[in-house]
């Protein structure tokens, strides 16, 4: 399996399209942690949480073979700083969805592991971007751990140079542990 494959599969798993690139990079990065193919993706830590060259370049070569459409909204709106800002949609198209139903017989189990984890991640809560991106912040800072504190999160949050705040963290937390992906702990007092 190819960072490629992965994509194409988890958009199909995911009922053929996914809206904006920060939703994307979060709901695959989700989707290869419940799979347990997160290190094949090379996720790194970036300004808006886990990033991956090798997601954003799959996702590129699925759109140049056109087997996704790419459609860009949201032109219309300008930002704080006077920055026009746009929303990338992608969506599999007819012969799209032909291959990547191809692809689940050639890897059949990867395939099954996907459809659960986009259930599972449908199950927990269809949050917007941000909070997802906010969630996958949260699990990047603890993903050699299954336990940990709030408190412990903020400081770790600060070590990548991100900034939350209590609530968010609070939030991302609960999404984590309804993936099963996290247990949080009261913060042991000295």
């Amino acid at each position: 399996m190819t960072p490629y494959d992965f994509v194409h599969l988890s958009l199909l798993a995911v009922g053929g399209g996914i809206r904006g690139k920060t939703k994307l990079q979060k709901t695959l990065y989700f989707l290869g942690v419940l799979t347990d193919v997160i290190d094949d993706l090379a996720y790194r830590a970036h300004y808006y949480g886990p990033y991956s060259d090798e997601v954003s370049a799959a996702v590129s070569r699925l759109v140049s073979l056109g087997f996704v459409n790419q459609s860009v909204g949201g032109a219309a709106f300008v930002n704080e700083s006077g920055f026009e800002v746009s929303r990338y949609d992608y969506e599999l198209n007819d012969q799209g969805t032909r291959i990547a139903e191809m692809k689940q017989r050639q890897y059949a189990e990867l395939w099954r592991k996907l459809v659960e984890a986009a259930k599972n991640l449908r199950d927990a809560g269809d949050i917007d971007y941000m909070k997802l991106s906010m969630a996958a912040k949260t699990h990047f800072m603890t993903r050699k751990k299954s336990r940990t504190s709030l408190g412990e999160l903020v400081q770790l949050a600060q070590g990548f140079g991100w900034s939350v705040t209590q609530t968010e963290i609070v939030d991302s937390a609960r999404f984590l542990e309804r993936l099963g992906l996290v247990e949080i702990v009261k913060a042991k007092t000295k």
